[in-house]
């Protein structure tokens, strides 16, 4: 019996300390709205560490995938203007060539059509032109009638329009119409400057005007890599930062590229957005279409680091506690990016000054 009762004595005793030890740590933090109060005397002050923020340049570095292509405007796809015949190749594959200058030649029935069409336009117009003139001239003498005059200059301007018409269809498959002579195969010409890539030229060939390119021509001395960018990384790259480009041919050789353009579409399915990474290929490296590895490094800017034991993640919100006077933590809700395994970027929600609870945050949370 006497057991019992001492037995009983014991667990008395443990579950008043335990309300008393309940009690006093309930003294000792008082919440107010996201503002936490912490008693001098308590327990959980003793385990506190606080953390001044300042401004520190800082460099961030990621990894993302792209894909080699040619600049824009920089690669152009030849194909046949006309249905016709290859009759001519003036070029050879890797040969460069030059704005304008003749690739190959072609015997084409649609091209002849089209090259009557303007010469018969022509001549119509100079012809509407000179019955224009002579109207106008017995009408200034005398001997002319307004109405002759008004008929004349509708036939020019139809004449004109149908002469416009004629030499744009020719431009339109870059045929400069000066340049061209009635019965002559057409020349079909290089857009851009560039080096032969791809020849696809059979001499005698029928071809079709909707069939494939012959030949391609690009300017590969720069090229673009196409770096798919998370949304989460999108506020740490700017232009012109750099970027190291690796492939699958060279994973040990970086290639030098630099941010020329980021994209203002968001992939939502992805969750990413296209940046431009240009780089140099003078020797050829980067082919397009090939899968890289692209490291983006970029350039110091000041920032805010914050000891990552700082931060406390409550579902999708990132937190601290800001030191507001002594005893009384601020609960603060920030955006946050990985820095290092130690420190973690502030991207919104801190500044320069602040003052916050870098190690024992946790006992400041809230129930």
């Amino acid at each position: 019996m006497k057991k019992i009762l001492i037995l009983a004595w014991v667990c008395m005793m443990h579950i008043s300390c335990k309300q008393n030890k309940a009690v006093e740590n309930e003294a000792s933090l008082q919440y107010k709205g996201d503002t936490v109060f912490v008693s001098s005397h308590s327990v959980v002050s003793s385990k506190i560490k606080t953390y001044t923020l300042a401004q520190q340049d800082y460099s961030s570095e990621f990894n993302t995938t792209g894909t080699v292509k040619a600049i824009a405007g920089q690669m152009a796809e030849i194909a046949p203007p006309f249905d016709g015949r290859v009759a001519r190749s003036f070029v050879q594959l890797g040969q460069r060539v030059s704005a304008g200058s003749p690739v190959f030649e072609l015997h084409s029935a649609d091209f002849f059509e089209a090259t009557k069409a303007y010469f018969q336009s022509l001549q119509t117009r100079k012809t509407k032109e000179l019955s224009l003139q002579r109207q106008r001239d017995l009408l200034k003498n005398g001997v002319g009638v307004a109405k002759d005059l008004e008929e004349a200059e509708t036939d020019y301007e139809v004449a004109l329009k149908d002469y416009e018409n004629a030499a744009a269809t020719l431009k339109m498959f870059n045929i400069d119409p000066d340049d061209i002579a009635m019965g002559q195969a057409l020349k079909v010409t290089s857009p851009i400057s560039g080096e032969v890539v791809q020849a696809n030229i059979v001499i005698g060939q029928y071809v079709k005007s909707e069939a494939a390119p012959l030949l391609i021509v690009a300017e590969l001395g720069k090229v673009w890599t196409v770096a798919q960018v998370k949304e989460k990384y999108i506020h740490s790259i700017h232009t012109d930062d750099k970027v190291e480009v690796r492939t699958d041919s060279e994973p040990e050789n970086a290639i030098a590229g630099y941010v020329s353009h980021i994209s203002e579409l968001l992939d939502e399915e992805t969750r990413s957005v296209q940046v431009l990474v240009t780089c140099d290929n003078k020797d050829r490296r980067l082919k397009p279409g090939m899968f890289a590895s692209v490291r983006f490094i970029n350039q110091p800017h000041p920032s805010i680091l914050v000891p990552s034991t700082a931060l406390l993640q409550k579902e999708d919100e990132t937190y601290v506690f800001v030191k507001a006077g002594e005893g009384e933590y601020i609960k603060r809700r920030v955006k946050a990016a990985t820095a290092s395994a130690s420190e973690a970027l502030i991207t919104e929600g801190l500044a320069s000054g602040d003052v916050i609870v870098s190690e024992g945050a946790i006992y400041l949370m809230m129930n």
